[in-house]
C-alpha cells in the first residue's frame, strides 16, 4: 500500500474513533439527571433534627410526632406543616418513642406502636386538633399484636390498618390488624406475605393500599410487592424485574413515601447497605415502576417522613450515618 493509501485510510479511522466517542457521550449524557428541577428547598423543620418521627396529614396539615433526637434519644414532642409553616403542637401524651407509625381518619390522626430505644411499645393514641389545648389527645385500645417498631400503617374505607415491624430482639412479623375508630376496636386480618419483615413502605392510590420494600434480616432485600383493597390482599410483579418489558429493581426499605395524584413516589432510603437519594414512581396502571425523576439533590437519608399537601410532595427529617436532619424538600413532578 503507497503513502497515500496510508494517509487516507489513517483519515478514515480517526473519524470513525470521533464519531464512535461522540455518540457514546451522548449515550452517557443520557444517564446524566439534566432534566427540569422537580425538587426545591423548603421551609426547613423548626424542632430538633431528628429520624424515625412518626406523621399523618389533615386536611392538608402534615403532623410530625415524637422520634430519635441525638443526646437525647426518643422525643414525645411534635409540630404541624401546611406547606408555609411549621408550629408547635400538643407534646404526645404516652412515652416518647421513635419508628412509631401514624395515619388520619376523619380530621383525627393516631400515632402508636415504636420503641422508647429499651423497650417495644403496644399503645396508640389519637389528635383532634379541633379541641382545647391539653385535650386534642387521648388514648385508644391499644395495639393487639406484639409490640414492635418499623410497622406500616394505611387507611381504607374508614379503617386503618397497621401490620410488619419487628422487635428489640430482631423477630419480624407479616401479620397486620385492622382498626375502626366507630368502636375502638382491633381486629387481626388475613395476610400472604411471602417474607416476615420491617421498614416497609405503604402508600394508597384511588381506595386500593400497596405495600412493599422492607427488610427480612438478610442481605438479600424481599422483592414481593402487593395491593389490598379491604378485603383481599393480591400479589403483584416483583420490585425486582429482568424481562422484555420490564427491567429494574426498587427494593429499598426505610424509604419515605407520597401520593401525587395517580402515581406513588418512594424517595431515598436503604437500598442494600447504602443510603440512596433516587425517586422511584409507582404506575397502578401498569403495576410497574420508573426512576425517570429528579433525584433528592441533597442528604440522601433514611428514616425521613413524607406527606402530600396541595398536589405537592414533602420530605423532612430523616439520618444518613451521623448527621440528622431537619431540612425540608418540596417535589413537583414534572417530568
Amino acid at each position: 500500500m503507497n503513502k497515500k493509501n496510508w494517509l487516507l485510510l489513517i483519515l478514515v479511522c480517526s473519524i470513525a474513533i470521533t464519531s464512535f466517542n461522540s455518540c457514546k457521550k451522548n449515550k452517557d449524557d443520557e444517564q446524566t439527571d439534566s432534566g427540569p428541577t422537580e425538587w426545591e428547598r423548603s421551609v426547613v423543620f423548626t424542632n430538633d433534627p431528628r429520624n424515625g418521627a412518626a406523621s399523618f396529614t389533615i386536611n392538608n396539615v402534615a403532623y410530625v410526632v415524637g422520634g430519635f433526637v441525638k443526646n437525647e434519644g426518643a422525643v414525645n414532642d411534635g409540630s404541624s406543616f401546611n406547606g408555609k409553616s411549621w408550629t408547635d403542637i400538643e407534646d404526645f401524651p404516652g412515652t416518647a418513642r421513635q419508628m412509631a407509625v401514624g395515619f388520619a381518619i376523619d380530621g383525627i390522626g393516631y400515632v402508636g406502636l415504636g420503641s422508647d430505644g429499651k423497650e417495644d411499645l403496644n399503645d396508640f393514641y389519637k389528635y383532634d386538633p379541633t379541641k382545647a389545648k391539653g385535650q386534642q389527645w387521648s388514648k385508644i385500645k391499644d395495639f393487639p399484636g406484639r409490640a414492635r417498631y418499623g410497622a406500616v400503617a394505611f387507611t381504607l374505607g374508614g379503617n386503618a390498618y397497621v401490620g410488619l415491624g419487628t422487635t428489640k430482639t430482631d423477630a419480624k412479623f407479616s401479620d397486620f390488624y385492622k382498626y375502626d375508630p366507630k368502636t375502638d376496636e382491633w381486629s387481626q386480618i388475613s395476610s400472604s406475605f411471602k417474607y416476615k419483615k420491617a421498614f416497609a413502605f405503604a402508600f394508597v392510590i384511588d381506595g386500593k393500599a400497596y405495600v412493599g420494600g422492607g427488610y427480612a434480616n438478610s442481605a438479600n432485600l424481599p422483592e414481593d410487592f402487593y395491593s389490598f383493597d379491604g378485603k383481599e390482599w393480591t400479589a403483584l410483579p416483583d420490585l425486582k424485574r429482568d424481562e422484555a418489558s420490564f427491567t429494574y429493581d426498587a427494593r429499598k426499605y426505610n424509604a419515605a413515601s407520597f401520593v401525587i395524584g395517580k402515581y406513588a413516589y418512594v424517595v431515598s432510603g436503604k437500598s442494600g447497605s447504602s443510603i440512596t437519594n433516587s425517586v422511584w414512581k409507582f404506575d397502578p396502571s401498569t403495576n410497574s415502576w420508573t426512576d425517570k425523576h429528579q433525584a433528592l439533590p441533597a442528604d440522601a437519608r433514611e428514616k425521613a417522613v413524607a406527606f402530600t399537601i396541595d398536589g405537592k410532595g414533602y420530605l423532612t427529617t430523616g439520618m444518613n450515618g451521623s448527621f440528622i436532619f431537619d431540612n425540608t424538600w418540596e417535589f413537583t413532578p414534572v417530568r
